[in-house]
């Protein structure tokens, strides 16, 4: 039965480690928005949490950090901190997680308690760190798709629409929930195993 459990922790950290690297690769890329003028198509415009980048099709970027918090919209600073957030809880929950894992003999037996609240924290903090990418990518969506389907708006003006980074927030989130939710499962399915004992 231990073999069971050390392979379904072993699935719940591959997928939270998956979806950590998914959620710093949202945080980092400058890709959450794209803009095509429409009039120049050799370049496009992508709008991250940290920088603006102006990108020709021969593979040219220009990038530039904002300047002040006066030019940084509430959404980007939103986004900034629930993502940023959401990668510090992801590592805090790799620290309590790999020591606590069947597979690994870090702590001894005497200690089972310890390790299974440890890990019951990790598989905690990585549901709470997939909520807060969800949570910030889902309302960068949703401002885009408002300002997307304006009426004010002529038809024929070129919109911002949904950049890699976005995309890769939300299999992120799901990704990281997922083995987050794997992991808090799995202790539980140790605890009944110890109580059959």
């Amino acid at each position: 039965m231990e073999v069971v459990v050390c392979f379904t922790e072993l699935v719940g950290l591959f997928l939270s480690l998956s979806g950590y690297v998914c959620c710093l690769v949202a945080l980092i890329i400058p890709q959450w928005l794209t803009y095509s003028p429409g009039l120049l198509v050799s370049e496009y415009y992508q709008l991250g949490l940290w920088k603006t980048c102006v990108v020709q099709d021969v593979g040219l970027s220009v990038c530039q950090e904002y300047q002040t918090p006066l030019h940084i919209t509430p959404q980007i600073r939103m986004g900034r901190v629930l993502v940023s957030l959401s990668v510090f809880l992801g590592a805090l929950g790799f620290t309590a997680s790999v020591p606590t894992l069947t597979c690994v003999k870090c702590l001894d037996e005497t200690e089972s308690h310890m390790k299974k609240m440890l890990a019951l924290l990790g598989g905690i903090l990585f549901a709470v760190s997939g909520i807060l990418t969800f949570s910030s990518v889902s309302y960068f969506a949703y401002d885009t798709l408002v300002k997307f389907w304006d009426h004010n708006i002529p038809k024929d003006i070129p919109r911002w629409e949904f950049g890699d980074a976005m995309y890769a927030g939300w299999v992120g989130r799901f990704s990281i929930l997922l083995g987050g939710i794997v992991l808090i499962l799995s202790q539980f399915r140790t605890s009944q195993d110890s109580e059959l004992k």
